[in-house]
């Protein structure tokens, strides 16, 4: 059965598929597409950072493949699914029902403008990720496989299609099999052959795929909270070794770490030695804690294949930490299931329409020399109010000078999370707790700003519900130093 579904499958794709034109491969500790390093003059960014060369800028999208088996006697308005955290969820779009076809072809249209920003890469997954209220309600079924690890058809199109659109763009699309919490719709087995079957039949069907703008990670987070021993940090190995040689090195191969310091064992160590590239998440991490764990991961991993962040948080000054290290940074923005906030909630508005997004494509534009999008208007009427102390717009600083950003939180159950300054456009500082002073100090000494005209940028986000939703309010102030 599981050969005959195969089947079926590949011979759909060749009466679908076209062409592929961009090629991701590796050359030692760098990325090219199509032979070029990325971000460079040579592949078509003149003006990116230097330090982004042979890296990617991604963004989790790992539900543009996302449905739920349940639906409509779960997820759905009428029959919602409960969370002590955010109330009921339910995945339907305002004014209409909840629809995986229009979701992906909401997610293709919206590629176009991700790309013009200068992002080169996307992750999705076959089971996609936490929706709405992060891991705590698993009342969901959204798996690309069958319980004996058949590749369902409509999630294999909507990969498909993701793919080919991708390739078309010139983007990477890194493609996950498995997620924590969703790997358990995969029945167990003698020697865990569902879950081997699985993943022999996602590596086959993007082998049988024209295209090779693919990486492949096999698994988000690989820890011992999956179900199955294949996908276990003493079963990875395995794992990896069989993606491998179903796609016939063809295809890049990895897995993502749930952090840099892992616990190690012989075959842990195996593991990071097969993959072909290495990927980790930094989640919660201050920018100089990104630094030290790129720093430790690059001690275990060594600099002989490209690493890559490939999910951190909305946090840009974590982007540019990732990016002074020469490392690929991955942007995770949970959202809030209202069809605006965030990614990862459905229903998802996947175009660059609130504050916190795009303060994240703005700076991928800045940093790969790209057009920056249009700046959305706020219309949260909960999200926090900021006032400056100590500057004024138009002002002229000549001393050293107290300035301080003072928040109102308009949504007293959530506090605020941190607050972010920038300077003509470069992230410059930020502060974690109240009182929130330009770059932490008393009297701000302006010595690393030039004199001449400036803005400041201030940027208050504040949570929202799990741990990876924030909304945030920005406050331009334009001013000028004179010495």
């Amino acid at each position: 059965m599981h050969k005959q579904t195969l089947s079926n499958l590949l011979f759909i794709l060749s009466l679908t598929v076209s062409e592929g034109q961009t090629v991701v491969a590796i050359r030692g500790p760098q990325f090219t597409l199509n032979g070029q390093p990325t971000y460079t003059a040579a592949s078509g960014f003149r003006s990116a950072d230097p330090n982004l060369q042979g890296v990617l800028l991604n963004v989790r999208a790992v539900q543009a493949i996302f449905d739920d088996a349940n639906y409509p006697n779960g997820g759905s308005r009428a029959h919602p699914y409960p969370s002590s955290l955010v109330g009921d969820i339910s995945f339907d779009y305002p004014g209409g029902p909840w629809d995986p076809e229009r979701n992906v072809r909401e997610f293709l249209a919206a590629l176009p403008e991700w790309r013009r920003c200068g992002v080169l890469a996307i992750t999705v997954n076959l089971q996609g990720g936490g929706p709405s209220d992060g891991n705590s309600t698993r009342q969901y079924l959204n798996s690309g496989f069958d319980p004996h690890g058949a590749l369902k058809p409509a999630y294999a199109d909507r990969l498909r299609r993701v793919i080919e659109e991708a390739d078309r763009l010139g983007m990477v699309v890194i493609v996950g099999f498995f997620y924590s919490g969703s790997n358990e719709r995969i029945a167990a087995g003698p020697e865990d052959r569902y879950a081997k079957e699985a993943l022999r039949q996602a590596s086959l069907f993007l082998k049988n795929l024209p295209h090779r703008n693919i990486l492949i990670e096999i698994e988000n987070e690989v820890s011992a909270g999956f179900s199955h021993p294949i996908m276990q940090p003493d079963g990875i190995l395995d794992a990896v070794l069989l993606a491998q040689k179903t796609v016939e090195r063809q295809i890049p191969v990895s897995m993502s770490w749930i952090r840099a310091a892992m616990p190690r064992d012989a075959r842990v160590d195996a593991a990071m030695r097969a993959a072909d590239y290495v990927m980790f998440h930094t989640n919660r991490k201050t920018p100089d804690e990104v630094h030290s764990d790129i720093q430790a991961m690059r001690r275990w991993a060594g600099d002989d294949r490209p690493i890559m962040i490939n999910e951190d948080g909305v946090s840009t000054f974590n982007l540019q930490a990732a990016v002074q290290e020469h490392v690929g940074w991955g942007y995770y923005d949970q959202g809030l299931g209202n069809y605006h906030d965030g990614f990862q909630s459905p229903p998802v508005s996947w175009r660059i329409d609130t504050l916190t997004k795009w303060v994240f494509f703005e700076q991928a534009a800045r940093l790969t020399g790209s057009p920056p999008p249009p700046r959305p208007v706020d219309a949260d009427a909960t999200s926090p109010v900021i006032h400056t102390a100590g500057l004024a717009a138009g002002q002229t600083l000549k001393q050293p000078t107290r300035i301080e950003a003072v928040i109102a939180d308009r949504d007293s159950r959530w506090p605020i999370k941190r607050v972010e300054f920038f300077i003509d456009n470069k992230p410059y500082s930020y502060e974690l707790k109240a009182p929130y002073v330009l770059n932490g100090q008393e009297q701000w000494d302006m010595r690393d700003v030039t004199a001449g005209k400036h803005e400041l940028r201030v940027v208050a986000y504040d949570q929202r519900g799990p741990a990876f939703s924030e909304v945030c309010s920005i406050l331009d102030i334009p001013f000028a130093i004179e010495r």
